[in-house]
């Protein structure tokens, strides 16, 4: 079998497993690792809109390493969503009480204004994700007509089904109009002029490009991940394109998760 086969095989074997579950062990799997140092930050968050490498990050920062050098174990929002807020939008997402202390709230799809309004004990830090909306569209597509699993999940169903029967280019015309209702446009908007102290804004071109490697330096440092150059890189490479697919960048796999790995599709 091949790595890429593999890989495929084992990706397909983790969608099996309950989102809660998947959340729990990324969580808890740090919780041996000696730190060598503690952050003095309270929470670190991972603002985002879908499809801006949102998991992918995560997996990064819910690394042993990043707990080993900070203290700070990622904390995953959604799978605690009771089912009547997880359909809300980005607008309609509201958060009344903190998150739990010395976390990475990681991702957390938000509007800036809800972001505003969670009570964060002091210091914080925050960082967001952009992407082209053009990208976002077509992986959105993608993920919804071929790669996203659908089990436990009708509603995803029915949307594969219409895009499955509508073919490419009415699929993406429905998918602008179903991430517009969904707000996920303007979630996109309203962090472009944030301006707020603590908040870094960065781009998901950025962080896969040729200079990635200065973009998560900057990235790290301002979420107080004190890392070596050497570290640092070897802490990518584990969650390299070509690690996690066993595919190079720009080789696509329009059924996979990870379907081509670059920016300006």
């Amino acid at each position: 079998m091949s790595v890429p086969q593999r890989l495929l095989r084992n990706q397909r074997l983790r969608n099996l497993i309950p989102p809660r579950v998947k959340a729990a062990f990324a969580e808890n799997r740090v919780r041996l690792v000696r730190t060598s140092r503690r952050s003095e930050l309270r929470n670190v968050y991972h603002g985002c809109v879908h499809k801006t490498g949102s998991q992918w990050i995560r997996k990064v920062l819910a690394d042993p390493e990043v707990y080993r050098v900070t203290g700070l174990r990622t904390y995953a929002y959604a799978p605690r969503l009771p089912d009547a807020s997880k359909n809300r939008g980005y607008r309609g997402l509201r958060f009344e009480a903190s998150f739990p202390q010395h976390t990475i709230v990681s991702p957390l799809y938000i509007h800036f204004d809800s972001f505003v309004a969670i009570p964060k004990p002091v210091p914080w830090r925050a960082f967001f994700v952009s992407r082209d909306p053009r990208d976002i569209v077509v992986s959105w597509y993608f993920s919804a007509a071929r790669s996203h699993p659908t089990r436990s999940n009708s509603s995803l169903q029915q949307t594969r089904n219409q895009l499955v029967s509508l073919g490419e280019e009415e699929g993406l015309i429905f998918t602008i109009r179903r991430l517009k209702d969904y707000g996920l446009f303007d979630a996109l908007r309203s962090w472009m002029d944030a301006g707020q102290e603590g908040v870094l804004l960065v781009r998901y071109e950025d962080l896969i490009g040729v200079d990635a490697d200065r973009w998560w330096e900057q990235l790290l440092e301002h979420c107080d991940v004190t890392l070596g150059p050497g570290e640092r890189r070897a802490l990518l490479a584990r969650y390299s394109f070509q690690k996690l697919s066993g595919r190079e960048p720009g080789d696509e796999d329009p059924a996979s998760k990870l379907r081509q790995g670059i920016a300006g599709d």
